[in-house]
């Protein structure tokens, strides 16, 4: 289960990296695993308003380095599959 705390800096990280800040969105939590010194997360993004699909984006959490690497693409088989390669 993901904490509302973690759910929410994800979700500010991936509006400030795809440029979205100041537009109202909601995020769907796909896929969660524990991976070596962090986690990893799938995630659709979506627009408030319309209920329209952004994108996906894959996200490798770094605990130990303290950054995070985003993979965002509409092509949810391919984000699937970048997902699937993160360790």
């Amino acid at each position: 289960m993901i904490d509302y705390a973690f759910y929410k800096r994800v979700m500010e990280f991936l509006a400030r990296y795809l440029g979205l800040e100041n537009e109202p969105l909601y995020m769907k939590v796909l896929r969660y695993d524990n991976v070596l010194n962090g986690v990893k997360v799938l995630i659709a993004i979506y627009r408030v308003r319309t209920n329209e699909l952004i994108t996906y984006c894959a996200v490798r959490f770094d605990n130990t380095m303290g950054k995070a690497e985003p993979t965002c693409n509409e092509d949810r088989e391919y984000v699937e599959r970048v997902y699937g390669e993160m360790t």
